[in-house]
């Protein structure tokens, strides 16, 4: 003789436990897109600009390709970037295609500007706060 013993409130708790992973996955994926977005505008903002060539250099790029991109890379084509982000030693440089000075000649180049660093220090306190709300968003999702 076998007995069969059913909760109701088990089921539901079942059935959050199973939609939970789902909807977090989804909320995640969403939140890091966003945050990845949002820090290449801020980027592109905080890029020197002269010709614009370092400005629209900076995209977002999937590391994985498919339907379901979860991580993405920002990356700088722009071959001076890692220059104006890292510095460089003082040099001459031959400039010819440049909005701020008048005619092609050598320059002294002797100052840089980082702008993928602070960037990133202008909105990591905003991923915290992203993740926060899509994950309770999920939450309350998944207990639908």
């Amino acid at each position: 003789m076998a007995i069969k013993i059913q909760f109701k409130e088990l089921d539901k708790t079942h059935r959050f436990l199973i939609n939970l992973p789902k909807k977090l996955d989804k909320a995640l994926t969403k939140t890091n897109q966003e945050f990845m977005e949002n820090l290449r505008d801020t980027a592109i903002d905080l890029a020197p600009e002269d010709t614009g060539e370092l400005k629209e250099s900076i995209v977002l790029e999937p590391v994985r390709k498919g339907k379901n991109v979860k991580k993405w890379k920002l990356a700088v084509n722009a071959p001076h970037g890692i220059y104006q982000e890292e510095g460089y030693t003082p040099h001459y440089a031959f400039i010819r295609n440049s909005s701020k000075l008048a005619t092609p000649k050598r320059y002294w180049v002797s100052k840089w500007t980082p702008f993928v660093k602070p960037a990133l220090e202008k909105t990591k306190d905003k991923y915290l706060n992203m993740l926060t709300v899509s994950t309770n968003r999920a939450v309350m999702q998944a207990r639908r």
